[in-house]
């Protein structure tokens, strides 16, 4: 008899909580929509800005140069660009597990001066985000922003604006690159902002550390890590904080295509980060592009430790000018915490003259020039 009701106790709480999660399913199913238009129209109450952001750009079809991805189609890769093409070009690449509408209120700033072109890279954003056996790969996001910016936006020189696994990716870029030899554009500068460049000194959370558990991510990023619910946690890594407005548009680029479902395997970028980072930050050391490095110091994951290891060891004993700023009030997404003052240091950075910066003098949140070469 005890046995039976041994059985009875694991069995009926396991059907109750199949049945939770179809029942959850079926009222919460995942967005399938193929265009901006087409999720905007089918969820009135997803963020205005962010959708007017999406309104605003536009596809072009891309496929993984990966063998492990060749029985995939094309994917929708969403882009935006800003400012006039004559101008000098910026290219600016995302973070994890965010997009291009990072940049926003830089852009906001440099456009007038800038001709300025943003990407959503496979698995973020507005771009599609294929499930299942796709192997999401930051090598094939830097062909990819190769194949951007010579095909796409036909650039012959720019500045290369990075942040976050951007980092990751724009270094990776800069290895390919290099190996070109007889590139068809030039890279006039390169301006790092946080991330976790140097893995060893990282702060990883411990949703990053389990997302990519077999099951376990699948599990929480479907039915416990909503896209609302992550946003509300994203919110607390940014200086000052997100409003309501702000985490509803930002929740609305993870609710589309089911965006949260897929970042148990867009996050193992960090495997690629721990088999390549060495590859990559000689790459850095060797560049024969000048560089700028831009970091928050409030940041909790990619700490200053980061920033003062890769400067140490791998930006200040080129022979190419290095700056290497470090700015008091901003957190990990200072483009977003100051977009005013990182504008400044981005026109200061690539100005022959070297523009002087305004507006911060005896400020706590001015930027602090810890070194230059």
């Amino acid at each position: 008899m005890f046995r039976h009701l041994s059985i009875k106790a694991i069995v009926i709480p396991f059907i109750v909580i199949v049945l939770s999660m179809v029942i959850y399913s079926l009222w919460n199913p995942l967005d399938n929509s193929n265009t901006i238009g087409e999720f905007y129209n089918s969820h009135p109450d997803a963020g205005p800005d962010a959708e007017s952001w999406g309104r605003g750009g536009s596809y072009f079809r891309w496929r993984s140069s990966l063998s492990e991805n060749s029985r995939w189609p094309e994917l929708n890769i969403f882009y935006r660009t800003f400012g006039n093409s004559d101008n000098p070009a910026i290219v600016m690449i995302h973070g994890w597990p965010t997009s291009s509408y990072d940049f926003k209120e830089l852009i906001s700033e440099l456009e007038k001066e800038y001709f300025i072109a943003v990407i959503d890279t496979p698995g973020y954003g507005f771009s599609d985000k294929p499930k299942g056996d796709y192997r999401y790969s930051i090598p094939d996001d830097a062909q990819l922003v190769d194949y951007f910016i010579r095909e796409i936006l036909g650039l012959s020189r720019f500045t290369l604006l990075t942040h976050d696994k951007g980092d990751s990716v724009g270094f990776a870029f800069l290895n390919l690159y290099q190996q070109t030899g007889s590139s068809p554009y030039q890279i006039d500068h390169h301006v790092i902002l946080n991330g976790g460049i140097y893995l060893p000194l990282a702060e990883l959370s411990a949703g990053q550390k389990y997302l990519t558990l077999p099951g376990f991510g699948d599990f929480v990023t479907r039915f416990i890590l909503t896209p609302d619910r992550f946003t509300t946690e994203l919110a607390k890594v940014y200086s000052p904080t997100l409003t309501q407005e702000e985490q509803l548009n930002m929740s609305s680029t993870f609710r589309y295509q089911g965006g949260t479902t897929v970042f148990p395997k867009t996050l193992r970028y960090l495997q690629d980060r721990r088999k390549l980072e060495k590859t990559w930050l000689q790459a850095l050391s060797r560049s024969e592009i000048p560089a700028t490095l831009i970091w928050g110091e409030r940041d909790p994951i990619a700490k200053t430790e980061i920033a003062d290891f890769v400067w140490e060891n791998y930006l200040r004993n080129r022979d190419i000018a290095a700056s290497y700023w470090r700015l008091p009030c901003a957190s990990h997404y200072p483009q977003n915490d100051q977009p005013k003052i990182i504008a400044q240091l981005v026109r200061q950075s690539l100005s022959a003259e070297g523009a002087a910066l305004t507006g911060v003098k005896n400020s706590k949140c001015a930027p602090v020039l810890a070194e230059q070469t």
